[in-house]
């Protein structure tokens, strides 16, 4: 199985005619594949860090990005957008190590941001809660 595909398959994707299928029922937001620099602000410990990395991709309500730093679930980080400049709060809601040793880490916004990322005219939307 593809390195890719088995990353997929871990992060909860199904198979489906894109080949990304469909988590409307697990996520409460879309999410798109789209990739955008961004910059990683913390702590790891008492010490500050900084990383700039790249959405792998990303919802109205987070994404997942990839980070080097020492970092732990529930933390606390700054997230912005590098071609934005827009700072937005989150925390770190997931953290899984790819089979190349990097640390992907799911990031959750305080608050909905479906601005964010713009990622086009429309701003990404949260599915209607059920």
């Amino acid at each position: 199985m593809g390195a890719v595909k088995a990353l997929l398959q871990k992060l909860g994707f199904v198979a489906g005619g894109n080949g990304l299928g469909s988590l409307r029922d697990k996520r409460r937001a879309q999410r798109l594949p789209i990739t955008m620099p961004v910059s990683v602000y913390g702590y790891a410990g008492d010490e500050p860090f900084a990383e700039n990395t790249e959405s792998l991709n990303v919802s109205a309500r987070g994404g997942l990005v990839a980070i080097s730093g020492n970092i732990s679930c529930w933390q606390k980080i700054v997230l912005t957008n590098l071609q934005t400049e827009e700072d937005v709060e989150c925390r770190i809601v997931r953290l899984i190590r790819s089979e190349g040793g990097k640390l992907l880490a799911g990031i959750e916004f305080r608050d909905v941001a479906p601005r964010f990322w713009r990622t086009g005219t429309t701003p990404l939307t949260p599915y209607e809660e059920m």
